[in-house]
């Protein structure tokens, strides 16, 4: 009898045993499925629903999930607000004008717009309703160069070629619609404060490979050398780096980087791009002042001229002196920082998505699927 229950405690004992592994097997497969779901829905992205003959390109990130859009046919431009995981599409703006430029203001409520006139350029500031708040004329048909004042939103820089030898740079105050002429010896000035700004002289070597770091006060119309063997910089707040050609290694490029602006955090080398022998800067995007820093960098050296190039998105890591690879990139292409963090805008016209935790690529135009 005691050898039967004894039995019969074993026959139990195994049964509980092989009931609890097939749960513990379906809950973790329905965990396992539940992860897949989720992570497929959080890369779903809707298609741009216009025809790719007339999108011209994407602004930028208003918030994590929607774009600005330009688009526009027969001199007839309008722009769209886009949700990308909705794929709702909504008209912000149309002139019935040719747009030469949009740009978002760098808290994402407001939008620089160029107009294309016969004579002359009109700019625009609208609201993200489509409602003008200021207007001014220009006095060029080509197209501007623009620094949107990050500290005080009522500042812009207009720089453009006057003649093939002057260089014209206005300091367009918004609110009283007023422009003020700024000494500079290049057309590229960048905001760093309120009144202060920074620039590259490269002393009309056309090839790059000169240049001397300053930093102008639109009060005074005064300069301040910062530091030599500087061809170009990108700064964002008060995180700035540099681009020099290498003194150790003729096919590298040094990147030193500064933060805050003017204490050196370190420096990395990687593959020089030319074009002609003429310097090309990698793009650089970063979304607050000590976050990652990304990049799009070539895979070795290149002489754009003479051969298209491989390239990657790659992290740079000043502290460990490395770059650390994304993904694999088809082109050297400009990218932009979601305000999330999470995603990145890629292509000439930002028309691709990169998404920072599955390593791909998605392209918003509707012929296009999954690059990679």
């Amino acid at each position: 009898m005691r050898q039967k229950q004894q039995y019969g405690y074993k026959v139990l004992f195994l049964f509980l045993l092989i009931s609890l592994f097939l749960v513990g097997c379906h809950t973790t497969k329905k965990t396992d499925d539940t992860k897949k779901t989720q992570c497929e829905e959080a890369v779903t992205l809707k298609k741009i629903p216009i025809e790719t003959d007339s999108f011209k390109k994407v602004i930028g990130w208003l918030n994590k999930d929607e774009v600005l859009i330009h688009c526009g046919y027969q001199f007839k431009d309008v722009l769209y607000r886009f949700n990308v995981r909705t794929g709702e599409l909504h008209l912000i703006y149309q002139p019935n004008a040719l747009i030469l430029i949009a740009l978002l203001s760098p808290d994402q409520t407001k939008v620089f717009i160029q107009i294309a006139h016969d004579k002359d350029s009109e700019i625009q500031i609208i609201n993200l309703s489509g409602e003008k708040l200021q207007t001014k004329r220009v006095d060029t048909m080509g197209y501007l160069n623009v620094s949107w004042n990050p500290v005080s939103l009522d500042q812009i820089f207009l720089s453009y070629y006057q003649n093939e030898n002057k260089i014209v740079v206005s300091d367009w105050d918004i609110a009283k619609n007023t422009t003020k002429e700024v000494p500079s010896d290049t057309l590229n000035p960048v905001w760093y404060s309120e009144n202060l700004y920074v620039y590259v002289n490269n002393q009309n070597d056309f090839l790059l490979k000169k240049g001397e770091l300053y930093l102008g006060d639109i009060r005074t119309g005064e300069s301040t050398h910062l530091r030599s063997q500087v061809s170009g910089f990108y700064l964002n707040q008060d995180s700035l780096v540099m681009f020099t050609p290498s003194d150790f290694n003729d096919n590298d490029l040094l990147l030193s980087y500064q933060y805050p602006f003017m204490v050196d955090k370190g420096f990395l080398e990687v593959p020089k791009m030319t074009m002609n022998d003429r310097l090309v800067f990698p793009y650089l995007t970063q979304l607050e002042r000590k976050s990652a820093i990304y990049g799009v960098l070539p895979k070795e050296t290149v002489h754009l001229e003479l051969k298209a190039g491989k390239f990657h998105l790659a992290k740079l890591n000043f502290d460990k002196r490395k770059v650390e690879s994304v993904v694999e990139l088809p082109d050297n292409a400009p990218i932009l920082i979601s305000p999330d963090g999470k995603s990145l805008l890629y292509g000439w016209r930002f028309e691709n998505i990169i998404n920072l935790d599955n390593q791909k690529i998605y392209s918003l135009l509707k012929d296009k699927g999954t690059i990679k």
